[in-house]
């Protein structure tokens, strides 16, 4: 059973592994000459940092002691892990997959194979090398296709315009930079540039929740409290009954009191009350939790001390000196950085495989496979706040999607009607999540693939450890091949 895996980042190489141990003979495409993606040397911008507390960055099987750890050794870990499972030997660095398209035959879209065109990622006038595989899982990850805001006066503005990833070392010193955007890469990015720029602005349209490292008054991190399933139980229920306990039940009543405390203690412990109130979040907890990142060091104390100006307002057009802003303001600029989100998009893929909805949302069962075409998977796109986690488990119900040993294997049509079910229910909870993105369900999506898998969903020893331990982690998840819990 031929594999081929694209993307070398951490949803590639999980997958490989775990394809690996199960039989596949296995070929990862990457256009970068170094495993990691976004975390690789040029896969985003200069500075980009993990926001992930100790031993959520991290597989089941190859525990780490990283802790808010930079790019450097991100990947440094990534690149360990490949090489202790044997997915290094089966990389082929800088070569882009330029095409995939099924193979020609009886039945469903995919049920004979796939054909893959691939080339040097450094020479697209290259002729490219096509190979057939039995099975096709695209890791390409979320965050390769930048998306820019098409504003009037382009051809006005003189000075550099950017989008995130395309950030350098050097790129701040001594400019006016502004950064657009209200996302954890545009707070980094204004942080970033503070010191060493002539002035930094962030404009944002609405100012984004963002989870302190540290929570209770600054006095336990955050995963001890948003990665429990007492937590998570807090959250509005889970759109599948199989996943939703005893504990999810908590009167609505309790939840909105606790939220309330809940949003109170952010705020304390990021130092966001010390901001003006414009400066913090308007709309409500839980249900933009999802957007949120970790508030960056720093960020707010440089805003405090006025090394950022920050404004709440929509950008409306480029400027001979910079950006027009909604409010009518002028904001000047000799560096533009829209942080502005990427596109979850595929070029390569032959247009008979449809993975959109009409709305650009990902149309996919479980948020892992297309429900019209066989032999297809993508893992990364099924997004939890540790992600890592989360692409490993995806990486074991996907290869046992493909090995037909789930406990039961629904019908296309029992799989659209179930996505579109599940796509109901983010619109309403987590609203603009495109149809991807779980954000802090990490608990309640595990449970799901388990129970497809017919593993047990209860990873501890007891059950005090079950619901206050952090259970949003992957050494919780250990032995998954051999189907047994980590103790």
């Amino acid at each position: 059973m031929r594999a081929c895996v694209v993307g070398a980042g951490p949803g590639g190489i999980v997958t490989a592994k775990v394809l690996l141990e199960n039989g596949f003979d296995v070929t990862v495409f990457d256009k970068y000459q170094q495993v990691g993606g976004i975390w690789s040397s040029g896969g985003c911008y200069d500075g980009l940092a993990n926001q992930s507390a100790l031993r959520l960055f991290e597989f089941a099987d190859l525990p780490n002691r990283l802790h808010f750890a930079s790019a450097v050794d991100t990947q440094r870990y990534l690149e360990n892990y490949a090489s202790t499972f044997g997915v290094l030997d089966c990389v082929r660095p800088g070569t882009e997959v330029i095409s995939i398209r099924p193979v020609e035959g009886p039945g469903r879209v995919g049920a004979s194979g796939w054909s893959v065109d691939s080339r040097s990622a450094e020479d697209d006038t290259a002729e490219p090398h096509r190979e057939t595989f039995d099975y096709v899982v695209v890791a390409s990850g979320a965050h390769h296709h930048p998306q820019l805001p098409e504003l009037p006066g382009r051809e006005l503005f003189g000075g550099t315009v950017l989008h995130s990833n395309e950030v350098r070392a050097g790129t701040f010193a001594g400019r006016r930079v502004v950064v657009v955007g209200g996302g954890k890469s545009a707070l980094d990015l204004v942080t970033r540039a503070a010191p060493e720029a002539a002035s930094a602005t962030i404009v944002q349209r609405k100012v984004n929740w963002m989870i302190p490292e540290r929570l209770l008054l600054g006095l336990v991190g955050y995963k001890w409290i948003l990665f429990t399933r007492l937590g998570e139980a807090l959250l509005p229920r889970y759109h599948d009954p199989a996943c939703v306990p005893a504990i999810d039940r908590i009167d609505e009543r309790v939840k909105r009191a606790l939220w309330w405390l809940i949003t109170r203690d952010m705020l304390l412990s990021n130092g966001q009350y010390r901001l003006p109130r414009q400066l913090r979040p308007t709309h409500a907890l839980p249900f933009h939790l999802a957007h949120a990142g970790v508030m960056p060091r720093g960020y707010v104390r440089a805003v405090r001390r006025g090394l950022i100006a920050s404004k709440v307002s929509a950008v409306e057009a480029y400027t001979d000196k910079g950006l027009r802003l909604a409010t009518g303001q002028e904001v000047a600029a000799d560096v533009i950085v829209f942080a502005t989100g990427h596109h979850k998009a595929f070029p390569f893929l032959d247009p008979s495989v449809r993975v959109h909805d009409a709305d650009g949302r990902l149309r996919l069962y479980r948020g892992i496979v297309p429900p019209s075409v066989d032999r297809l998977g993508f893992v990364g796109f099924r997004q939890v706040f540790n992600n890592i986690m989360g692409v490993e488990l995806t990486a074991h119900w996907l290869t046992s999607y493909f090995r037909e040993t789930l406990r039961t294997t629904p019908g296309e049509h029992e799989m659209r009607e179930d996505t579109e079910a599940r796509l109901a229910w983010q619109e309403q909870v987590l609203p603009g999540s495109g149809g991807y993105d779980f954000g802090p369900y990490d608990i309640h999506c595990a449970d799901e693939l388990l129970h497809d898998m017919e593993l047990p969903s209860r990873r501890a020893g007891n059950l005090l450890a079950e619901y206050l331990l952090p259970g949003g982690v992957a050494h919780r998840y250990a032995g998954l091949n051999g189907s047994s819990p980590a103790k």
